[in-house]
C-alpha cells in the first residue's frame, strides 16, 4: 500500500503505508484415513468396539503367534533373537491398545452426549479394564520373561554350571550340572571326537528343556547307552530317554514335574504341559504315565519307583553297582567277608551292559588315561567349535563325588 500524504498550514506530512495483514492459514482439513478417524473417535461406538476392538485384536494376536512360531520353530536356541522379538510383540501390543482404548473411549464419549448412556459408559468401563490387563501384563509378564531371556544371555547362572569328563578310556562320557544353552553343540564335538564311546552317563538336576532335546537327539542317532548312578531330574530326564538302553543303579533316582519359565500364564502352562506330554509318549511312555509326570508342580518333583520306570520302558535295565575289591593290607590275611558274593541284581553281566562302569571298578588301584587319540580328536573339534570352558577330565581312582545340586531352575521338565 502507498504511503499516504496529508497536508496542514502549508506542512505535508507524510504517514507510511500499513502493511496488509493477512489472516491466518485455516488448518488441514483432518485425514479421512481409518486410523486417524477411529483415533478421532469420529467412527461409530460399534465399529470402533467390534472392528476396530475385536477384530483387529484377534488380527494382531494371530500376527504375533506366527512370528513366535516361526522364531521357535527352528528347534535352535537364539536368545538375541528371542529378547528382540519378546520386546517388539510388547510394544505392538501396548501401541494397539493405546490407540483402541483412546478411539473407543472419544466414540463412547460421542455416543453418550446423543443420549445412549447405557452403552457409552459400558464401553468406556470396558476399556479402562482393558489398559488395566495391559499395565498388570505388563509389570508381571512381560518383565519376568524379559528377564527370565537375559538370564540365558548373561550365562543362565541359576541352571549352573556343567562339566564333561572322559572316563574309561573314552568308552564312557559323562555330563554332570545344569542344562544351559550351548552344552549340546559341547555334546556333538565329545561324540564327534570320541570314536569308542558307548555310554553317555548322566547326573543333573534339569536346566533348558530346547537343549536337553537336542542332547537327547545326539544321543539316539548314534545308538548310545544313557546311564544314571545318581540323580537324572527335570530336563535332563529327556536327555536319558534317548538312549538306546537307559540302565540305572538301583540308588539313582529318576525325577519328573512340569515344566516352567519365568511369565508363565496358566494357558501357557497348558500348552507347555501338552507338549510334554506328547514329548514323554513320543519316547514311547504311555498317556498315563505322561500325566501323572506332569502333575508335580515346578517346585516339587515325582520319583517314581523302579518297577514303574522298567514296567514303562523309562529304565530298560536296574543293575548293582560292580564291587570294588580292597587292596589288602601287607601282610595280612584277607577275611572271608572280604572275597563274598555281592548281593544278587537284576542284571549281573555289568562288563557287557555297560563297558566303562567295568573298567572304571577294575582299575581302582591306577589313574585312568583319556588316549592320545581321543585328546588329540577332542582338542580339534573343541577348536572348530569354539568352545574353552569345558575341558576333557580324565577320572581319578576314588569314588565320584556327587556335584553340586543346582536349584530347579525354569524351563525345566
Amino acid at each position: 500500500m502507498d504511503p499516504t500524504e496529508f497536508h496542514c498550514d502549508g506542512e505535508t506530512i507524510t504517514v507510511p503505508a500499513t502493511p496488509l495483514v493477512l489472516p491466518p492459514p485455516l488448518p488441514p482439513p483432518p485425514s479421512n484415513n481409518y486410523f486417524a478417524r477411529h483415533w478421532r473417535g469420529e467412527l461409530s461406538l460399534p465399529k470402533s468396539y467390534w472392528v476396530n476392538g475385536l477384530v483387529f485384536g484377534l488380527i494382531v494376536g494371530a500376527a504375533i503367534a506366527s512370528i513366535g512360531y516361526g522364531v521357535n520353530s527352528r528347534g535352535e536356541a537364539q536368545p538375541m533373537v528371542w529378547l528382540v522379538t519378546l520386546v517388539g510383540s510388547w510394544v505392538i501390543v501396548a501401541l494397539f491398545t493405546m490407540w483402541q482404548a483412546v478411539g473407543v473411549w472419544r466414540s463412547a464419549t460421542r455416543y453418550k452426549a446423543s443420549g445412549k448412556h447405557f452403552w457409552g459408559g459400558l464401553a468406556k468401563t470396558v476399556t479402562v479394564l482393558g489398559v488395566i490387563n495391559l499395565a498388570y501384563n505388563c509389570l508381571f509378564v512381560g518383565t519376568a520373561q524379559l528377564a527370565g531371556i537375559y538370564e540365558i544371555i548373561d550365562g543362565d547362572a541359576r541352571v549352573g554350571a556343567h562339566q564333561f569328563k572322559v572316563l574309561a578310556n573314552g568308552q564312557m562320557l559323562e555330563f554332570s550340572g545344569g542344562i544351559t544353552f550351548g552344552v549340546a553343540n559341547e555334546l556333538n564335538g565329545f561324540l564327534q571326537a570320541m570314536g569308542n564311546v558307548r555310554t553317555v552317563k548322566l547326573n543333573s538336576m534339569g536346566g533348558r528343556i530346547l537343549e536337553a532335546q537336542r542332547m537327547s537327539n545326539l544321543i539316539r542317532a548314534r545308538g548310545l547307552i544313557t546311564f544314571v548312578e545318581k540323580d537324572c531330574m527335570s530336563a535332563c530326564t529327556i536327555v536319558f530317554l534317548g538312549g538306546k538302553e537307559r540302565v540305572v543303579w538301583p540308588a539313582a533316582r529318576i525325577g519328573f514335574h512340569q515344566p516352567a519359565f519365568r511369565g508363565m500364564t496358566a494357558a501357557s502352562r497348558r500348552v507347555a504341559i501338552a507338549t510334554e506330554m506328547t514329548r514323554l509318549q513320543s519316547f514311547g511312555l504311555s498317556r498315563q504315565f505322561a500325566e501323572r509326570a506332569n502333575t508335580a508342580t515346578p517346585s516339587g518333583m515325582w520319583f517314581p519307583d523302579k518297577d514303574e520306570l522298567v514296567r514303562e520302558k523309562v529304565v530298560t535295565r536296574v543293575m548293582q553297582p560292580p564291587p570294588v575289591v580292597a587292596k589288602p593290607a601287607p601282610n595280612s590275611t584277607p577275611s572271608p567277608t572280604a572275597s563274598a558274593a555281592p548281593t544278587a541284581a537284576p542284571v549281573v553281566d555289568t562288563a557287557k551292559a555297560l563297558p566303562g562302569v567295568a573298567a572304571r571298578a577294575a582299575a581302582q588301584e591306577g589313574r585312568a588315561t583319556i588316549p592320545a587319540d581321543v585328546i588329540k580328536r577332542l582338542s580339534g573339534e573343541m577348536s572348530r567349535l569354539g568352545m574353552k570352558k569345558t575341558q576333557p577330565v580324565a577320572p581319578t581312582p576314588a569314588p565320584d563325588a556327587a556335584p553340586a545340586a543346582p536349584a530347579p531352575v525354569a524351563e525345566q521338565k
